[in-house]
Formats: C-alpha cells, structure tokens, sequence
C-alpha cells in the first residue's frame, strides 16, 4: 500500500474498508431505481438529441436556452450524444445510468489524483472529499438528472490534475483546453476557468517552484484550441441577442448565493426544492414530511430528520472548530506585531500555503466574486463546477488530522448516507415528487417520443 495512507490511530485495513464502502454506497444510491429519475422538458431534450443527432439532425453548434436565456455552447448536447453513440443508447433510463456511471468515474478520480499528485499533507483532506461526496444528497440528486452537471467533476478533475502540473508543458497544456470546455459543458465552467487563471497569474503557490515556472504559453495555446468550438457558439449568440436581460442585478448580488450554497452543499441540508416547494416558503415546511422516512406500516420513523439534526451538529462543531484555528492564527500574528497581523489575514483570501490552499481560496473568492458580480441568477446546480473544493474546504476547517476532526467528519458522513438513501427512498414511494421541483417519476410518464 502507498505510504502515504496513515490516518490518527486508523489502521490501512479500516481506512481502505471505509472508502470502499463509501464507493459501494455512492454507486447504488446513483443507479438504484432509475426509472424514478425526473424527466422534464431539459431531460427529455438531452436524450432526444442523442437519437436525431446524425439521423435526422446535423451536428449541433448550440444547445438548449440556459437558465439566464442564453442558449448553451454545442457541448452542453455532445457530451450525451458522443455516450450515446459509442454505448449504442436508445432508452433514457440507459443514458441516465450511463451517466451515473460516468459521473462515478469524474469523482473516483480524486483518488490518483491524491495518490500521485497532490501534497503528502492535503492527501487525506481529498480522500476525505471523495468519501462525502459518494453520499452527498445534492451530488446524488444532480448525478440522477439527464442533465450536463454530472459530466463536470470528470472535466473539472482533468482541468485540476492540469492544473497541479502547470510547470510542465503537458500540465499547462491540459490545464488550458479542459478548462475552457468547463464553460461549454455548462457556463458556470467559464467563471470558474477564469477566476484559477487570475487567482494563478496573481498569486501563484508559495511552493517551491523545482520544475520552474508556470507555462502560460502552454496555457494559452491549450486554451485557444479548447475555444475554438465556441465560435460557432458566439456567432449564433451575436446573431441571435436576448431579449431578456440575463441579470436581474443588484438584488441577486446582495443575497450572495453562490457562498450559501457553497457552505450548505457539502451539508446536504436543503432538498426542500426538489421534494416540497408547493409545501411553504420555508426548509422546514419544504421537508417536513420527508424528515419522517423511512416508513414501517405506514408511521415515519424520522431518522431522516434525526440525520439532518446529526449534520447540522456537525457543521455546527466543524465551525467551531475552524474558528478556534482561525482565532488562534489571528492571536500569534498580533503577537509577532500588527503589520503580521494584517498580513495574516490578508492570506485568509490569498492562501498561498499549499497548492490545495491556493486552488481553494480561487474557487471561494475567484469565482464567487466573478459569478456574483454579474448579477446572474446562482442555481445550486451551478456550483457543480467547483468540485470538489466545497468539501475540501469544510474538511481543511474540520481538520482531519486531528482526532475531533476526524469524528465530526465521520459524523456528517453517516448523516448524509442516511438523507440520501433516505432520499432514494422517498423518491420511490412517492413515484416522484409532485410537491416539489422534482416532478413525477419518469416511469409514470411513459416512453420517451426520442425512442
């Protein structure tokens, strides 16, 4: 076994044996009852592109109007025309669990990845990402939809390994045109490739720099091929302009939605939306009867809603936890004198400790700033584009090193799996969800008129 899997007072075997579990887990929670997905109007487009594209259609340049009005780059559609093709998928429950399959395989790449690539010291912070995000109930509820966010963590995982190796050619390279296909699966992509390129140019990682500097040129050239795609995109969207305004303005930007969802995300604490939005304004009037699952003869047993109160728990002690480190950093700077200080809390924004830190704070504040500055409506499902740094985030403020740390993590692992198989299964017995933005279950809509 690498040497590098030594967690506090866990033996190799019981670790192995977690992340396995957490595997199993993630996989059965995606593909398990796959005729309950939701099928609307964007479901239903994605899978009937696959069976017109190159019988009765032409290749696409441009996909389905986003959210924001704009139409979506060409690639938002290739991406489940290309699975299509190469698996010979004529079902949409067929695409959907291709898809949960792919999106396995996006996640499953953190694991290399902290094998081979990131520092000995962050390693267990992502192995750590990879074990919540398999029971995570938004990841789960996304990675279900016939929608382009589950391709993301396959791309953004890319874009990052890239990333990491941007000092030599094939880095830089790979860093620049997987990045700029972020956008074109989805535009959130575009925020968060331009917020890593500033974050990088400006303030690249304190580490020291062996193989050199970071290969710009490489980046740029990977980026213009990456791009090229996009002009057939941008020709239609100049031809084509928006009636409506694609940003509401200032009341979006005062609301700062991009960091709420940035720290309740890796909570799992809000499927309101999808499950009773028709019930009320508020999360507890949008979930109360979910709380009650699972059902024995017809009586809740609320474990569901006792895994909110075990997650909520632990978010409240990992907060703890973080702002007692914080306090302490913040109490040795002034000790070292005020212009310490400052500086110390300059790094808050700009951590430059470790290339985990650097990539993190570009993420948090990078994107976050670009995306909100806009005035653009932020939807949860945006923030897909970032994983997984909203889980290293709250694992790094956890400090799993450390045996508190470690036990408030494993706390808010166990709730999650409970919300999300809870999940599952509320799903399923309710063939749906016609109380909220979910929707009834595809298997009482009949099949597809794409087959």
């Amino acid at each position: 076994m690498p040497k590098f899997i030594e967690i506090t007072k866990w033996k190799i075997r019981k670790w192995e044996t977690f992340l396995g579990f957490a595997f199993l887990a993630g996989i059965l929670l995606r593909v398990t009852w796959v005729n309950d997905m939701e099928y609307k109007e964007d479901e239903e487009y994605n899978f009937t592109q696959t069976q017109l594209i190159g019988t009765t259609q032409p290749w696409p340049w441009y996909g389905i109007p986003s959210g924001v009005f704009l139409v979506n780059p060409g690639m938002s559609i290739w991406i489940f025309a290309v699975l299509a093709k190469i698996l010979g998928i004529h079902e949409p429950t067929h695409l959907a669990t291709a898809v949960q399959l792919f999106a396995l395989l996006g996640m499953s790449l953190i694991i290399p990845f902290a094998l081979k690539i990131v520092q000995k010291e962050d390693q267990k912070t992502w192995l750590w990402a990879f074990a919540l995000a398999m029971v995570n109930p938004f990841l789960i509820l996304y990675q279900r939809k016939l929608w382009p966010e589950p391709f993301l963590p396959f791309f953004t995982l890319i874009t990052l390994m890239g990333w990491w190796t941007r000092r030599k050619p094939l880095g830089a390279w790979a860093w620049g045109m997987i990045g700029a296909w972020l956008g074109q699966i989805h535009m959130s992509g575009f925020f968060f490739s331009a917020a890593l390129a500033i974050w990088t140019f400006f303030f690249d990682s304190d580490q020291p720099k062996k193989q050199g500097s970071t290969r710009w040129n490489f980046w740029f050239l990977g980026s213009i091929v990456g791009a090229l795609p996009l002009i057939p995109w941008l020709i239609y969207i100049i031809q084509h302009p928006v009636k409506e305004s694609i940003s509401p303005g200032w009341t979006e930007v005062v609301q700062l939605k991009y960091w709420a969802f940035w720290l309740t995300d890796p909570l799992g604490l809000h499927l309101g939306n999808p499950l009773g939005l028709l019930r009320g304004e508020s999360n507890w009037a949008q979930i109360s009867d979910f709380v009650r699952y699972p059902l024995f003869g017809g009586q809740g047993t609320y474990i569901v809603g006792f895994a909110h109160l075990l997650s909520l728990i632990s978010a409240l002690g990992i907060l703890g936890v973080g702002l007692l480190n914080l306090s302490k950093r913040i109490q040795n700077r002034f000790k070292s004198g005020r212009k310490n200080c400052l500086f110390s809390l300059k790094n808050l924004i700009i951590d430059r400790s470790s290339e985990t830190a650097l990539v993190q704070s570009s993420a948090f504040f990078g994107c976050g700033i670009l995306m909100t500055a806009t005035g653009i409506i932020i939807r949860r499902y945006y923030m897909a584009v970032t994983f997984p740094l909203e889980f290293i985030f709250l694992i790094r403020m956890a400090g799993p090193h450390t045996q508190t740390g470690k036990r408030l993590l494993i706390g808010l692992w166990l709730a999650e799996l409970i919300m999300s198989a809870g999940f599952v299964d509320y799903i399923h017995t309710n063939q749906g969800s016609t109380y909220g933005d979910y929707g009834p279950a595809y298997h009482l809509r009949g099949r597809s008129p794409g087959k």
